[in-house]
């Protein structure tokens, strides 16, 4: 009887504890790239692996930066998957192929021509100016020796200072980013012609 009573108080503190903690809240809008067109033909077969970034620019949050150069969370407004996840679809949308041209996932295992390893450095909003910055590797897919190496940088401006609208500007500095990435794939991997 006293064993009962004294795990009926305990999971009547426990209870109270549960309710007084802060609930997460639902953000107002969520954000995502939506589908790109294929903008940019493969010759040659690539992985495409999914890019590194700080947990802060490659997850859901969208962050800015104050004036004094400290890095705030935006309140309301999220990504719909991770910032990185999203700019490796993004990715694979724009690239097309033809014949043996075709860009993969890297989750696929498949043996390919080439490999892309790709690093967002800034991916944030300033004011109302948005933000992206992407180092990208193409490697050579069996030996994974470096063959070129471009930085890409691109901003947009947001309409008004509204959340919304900051976080519209950094999804469209996100596809001009990807695009260009996407430019330097198609430029760089080319299958070697058979010299006759």
């Amino acid at each position: 009887m006293v064993r009962a009573m004294v795990l009926m108080i305990v999971a009547a503190s426990l209870a109270a504890c549960v309710s007084i903690l802060p609930e997460k809240k639902a953000p107002e809008a969520l954000y995502r790239f939506g589908p790109m067109e294929s903008m940019h033909a493969l010759d040659a077969s690539i992985v495409i692996r999914e890019p590194e970034a700080s947990r802060l620019v490659g997850g859901r949050a969208i962050a800015a930066e104050d004036r004094d150069g400290a890095l705030r969370l935006v309140k309301g407004v999220e990504w719909t998957d991770s910032a990185t996840r999203m700019m490796q679809v993004a990715l694979l949308d724009t690239l097309g192929g033809s014949d043996a041209g075709i860009a993969v996932a890297s989750d696929t295992g498949a043996p390919t021509d080439y490999e892309l390893a790709w690093r967002i450095s800034d991916f944030t909003l300033s004011g109302t100016t948005a933000r992206c910055r992407i180092e990208a590797t193409l490697l050579e897919g069996r030996s994974r020796k470096v063959l070129a190496q471009t930085n890409v940088s691109t901003t947009a401006i947001a309409l008004d200072s509204g959340n919304a609208a900051r976080a519209k500007a950094l999804t469209d500095a996100g596809r001009a980013c990807v695009s260009d990435v996407a430019a330097f794939v198609a430029e760089k991997s080319v299958v070697a012609k058979p010299a006759s």
